[in-house]
């Protein structure tokens, strides 16, 4: 038989000298006590120095067991019992690094709590005091902001749909679309009616530029849609427009004689020196079609798109075959005066009645759009309550913490009373901390200080607001 001698757990006699102060501050300090947390935070560690050694002494006796129980040697009559006793020295060792553990957490909170001498239980209750009844006067004056708000916000809703009512209205009135639809059939119609001969010979000369814009732009014609015939006839009229550049513009009569642009080289597209294909209104060619940039598309497809929307006819592409028979129907369109082309002021007028409706049409828009950025402006401004604003936050806090500070102030007296009877029982032999509770006690009083501070600096606030508003 193989005998054993196993050692007993040795108990830690710990000499503790502490004491328990309670030193009256000034004022209304005077009916909270001065926890001495160093002197509870030695007891405390010596606690923990305690429990981490029985747990270590544990540990080897956990490891002599595991040990004994490997040695093949071992009487079997002897194994049961030291099993036994395995299993409660881990059970110990475990008990004794939680509670460490536990103690180590409770000695971190204390460490962070600063004693406030400022801040006890009768400062809690003068702090506190009439904050239920501030709390009440804010919401009712936040009410009060709100529903004033609401008022003026409602009637700049109002006004601003009136507004934007009234603008619609002029749009409907104006009717581009419809204006600029006669206008362009009429302009190619030589049988509409009391016409002067300049209208009747644009009505006869007219229809070939757009036939052969409609065939260089790839635009399948549609005689029966009066809509599609007056897009070609626009855009028609825009390609007069350009290959005349300079006297649609104005700015031949600020060239000189050797400036004056050549008749053979004016095109579609008004590029000044005929060179159209490096020019700035091509992004590149294939063959014989010419890709039109940005800059191009728009001078055609803009006015048409103004006036009947997204589906109104638009131009990409030109067939450079169709430069001659363009070029021709506008000489024909034209007068020669001192060997130069002179283009019809006739064709001209029609593009400026179209520009002035466009015009027009641009003012209303812009009037609308003016409309709706004043009144988001004023919106936005009606919504931002200024220094009142701090009044919804204000009463909330004050509402809460009203709530909360009968619960707060019992936390804050049980949690001092806590401490200081645990630093009194640390002078007591077998005492057992009570690591948990002084955790929670700490938290509580760091909760309250900090409580104290913003609950006056509420009830400032909100007796400074309120006292504005009288």
């Amino acid at each position: 038989m193989i005998t054993r001698i196993f050692l007993n757990s040795s108990a830690l006699s710990v000499a503790v000298t502490a004491l328990l102060q309670i030193i009256p501050t000034s004022g209304l300090a005077a009916d909270t006590p001065k926890v001495n947390e160093k002197q509870l935070l030695e007891a405390l560690n010596q606690k923990k120095t305690q429990a981490l050694s029985e747990a270590e002494e544990a540990q080897l006796l956990i490891a002599g067991y595991e040990e004994f129980l490997e040695d093949p040697e071992l009487n079997p009559e002897e194994r049961p019992e030291i099993r036994k006793s395995l299993i409660k020295e881990k059970a110990r060792y475990k008990q004794h690094r939680s509670k460490a553990g536990r103690i180590q957490v409770a000695q971190r909170e204390l460490r962070q709590l600063t004693h406030d001498p400022a801040v006890t239980i009768s400062s809690l209750k003068a702090a506190y005091a009439d904050l239920e009844g501030l709390a009440e006067r804010g919401k009712a004056a936040w009410n009060e902001v709100l529903s004033t708000r609401g008022k003026f916000v409602g009637n700049l809703e109002r006004e601003h749909e009136q507004h934007l009512k009234d603008a619609q209205e002029t749009l409907r009135s104006l009717n581009v679309e419809a204006q600029a639809t006669e206008l362009l059939l009429n302009s190619v119609d030589p049988n509409s009616g009391d016409t002067s001969d300049s209208e009747f010979f644009v009505a006869l000369k007219l229809p070939a530029i757009r036939s052969a814009v409609e065939r260089g732009f790839r635009i399948v014609a549609n005689p029966g849609d009066k809509q599609r015939q007056a897009q070609t006839t626009l855009i028609a009229l825009i390609a007069y427009s350009q290959y005349f550049w300079d006297h649609y513009s104005g700015k031949r009569s600020l060239l000189t004689e050797d400036e004056l642009p050549s008749d053979r080289q004016r095109n579609i597209f008004g590029v000044p020196d005929g060179k159209v294909l490096t020019s700035d209104m091509i992004t590149h060619n294939n063959s014989h079609f010419y890709y039109l940039a940005p800059k191009a598309r728009e001078s055609f497809n803009k006015k048409l798109e103004m006036i009947w929307g997204e589906g109104a006819v638009s131009v990409a592409t030109w067939n450079q075959k169709y430069d001659e028979p363009f070029a021709q129907a506008c000489r024909a369109l034209a007068t020669v005066n001192d060997e130069h082309l002179v283009p019809n002021p006739q064709v001209f007028s029609i593009m400026e009645k179209i520009e002035l409706l466009l015009n027009e049409l641009d003012l209303v828009q812009k009037s609308i759009t003016q409309l709706d950025s004043n009144y988001r402006a004023q919106l936005s401004k009606a919504k931002q309550f200024g220094d009142e604003a701090r009044l919804s936050s204000a009463h909330y806090n004050a509402e809460i913490w009203s709530r909360e500070s009968e619960q707060l102030m019992v936390g804050f007296e049980r949690s001092y009373a806590l401490l200081a009877q645990q630093l009194k029982d640390s002078l007591k032999e077998g005492w057992i901390p009570d690591a948990r509770r002084i955790s929670e006690s700490a938290l509580i009083i760091g909760k309250a200080q900090k409580r104290f501070y913003a609950v006056r600096e509420v009830k400032e606030e909100l007796e400074a607001l309120l006292s504005h508003r009288k």
